[in-house]
């Protein structure tokens, strides 16, 4: 026995998959004519910024493709007018539609160490193109890869004064870029919070020699959360007093001669 709300719910069942094989034979009707074009859209976001040998989660389009058909994405160093009549593009992967998406997932770009930002212009297209030349559906998504910062971490040794050692050690970053912030490793781990770097680029000062070598390991963010890690070590060596520096020489000049008489 089914019950009118089991029976409904049925119905409504029935009728959904009715209409949805009577939209894809319909679809396959036109196609094998070659009147169907099917579209390929954008999805938001149209344009992506990752972290360079980072992947992207998803490059995703909406489509009326049939599920039977693929979609393509295939990366260009250059924008296309049409991806279809263009050579030189670099497949980066394919994916068969789902309920009119078509997504595709860990996306690796090559690497990327320079300023400014890499561009690539991927294409979502039909992997097999339509009979119709008039029929060449298409979606943009731009792809921004940036490089992880480039500043380096220097070590500057205290100084010796004989055998005492002087505070005036310090570790620095150079190259670095106004909106990069560091952070100094704790025990071999990182919190994720970066701090502004100073003006002058010294993170540590005042450093003396304790004959233990110790290594300072920097993290350094760009302001899309990219990092590069840093590490260098400082001697600390003891001072020590070279003979010639530090043990008192004594001159005394004789002179010698003949009293006259």
């Amino acid at each position: 026995m089914i019950r009118n709300g089991g029976r409904r719910s049925w119905l409504g069942w029935l009728r959904i998959s009715f209409l949805s094989l009577s939209a894809l034979l319909i679809t396959s009707v036109l196609k094998a004519q070659g009147s169907f074009c099917p579209s390929i859209t954008n999805a938001s976001p149209t344009s992506l910024t990752v972290c360079t040998e980072s992947a992207i989660d998803k490059l995703e389009v909406s489509t009326t493709v049939l599920p039977s058909d693929t979609i393509q994405f295939v990366r260009f160093d250059t924008y296309q007018a049409n991806p279809y009549a263009e050579r030189g593009g670099v497949p980066v992967g394919e994916v068969m539609p789902g309920q009119g998406k078509a997504t595709l997932r860990n996306v690796i770009f090559p690497a990327h160490f320079d300023l400014p930002d890499r561009i690539y212009y991927v294409y979502a297209r039909l992997k097999t193109a339509s009979a119709d030349p008039n029929c060449t559906p298409f979606a943009l998504i731009t792809v921004f890869i940036r490089a992880n910062p480039m500043a380096s971490v220097v070590i500057k040794e205290a100084t010796c004064y004989a055998t005492e050692t002087q505070r005036d050690g310090q570790v620095s970053i150079t190259g670095y870029q106004p909106t990069e912030t560091y952070e100094m490793a704790v025990n071999g781990t990182f919190s994720g919070r970066g701090s502004a770097i100073p003006a002058d680029g010294v993170i540590v000062g005042g450093i003396s020699r304790t004959g233990i070598p110790k290594t300072y390991t920097v993290r350094i963010y760009n302001s899309l959360g990219c990092y590069a890690d840093r590490s260098t070590t400082m001697t600390n060596a003891l001072c020590t007093c070279a003979n010639t520096h530090c043990v008192p020489i004594v001159i005394v000049k004789v002179k010698s001669g003949r009293v006259s008489k």
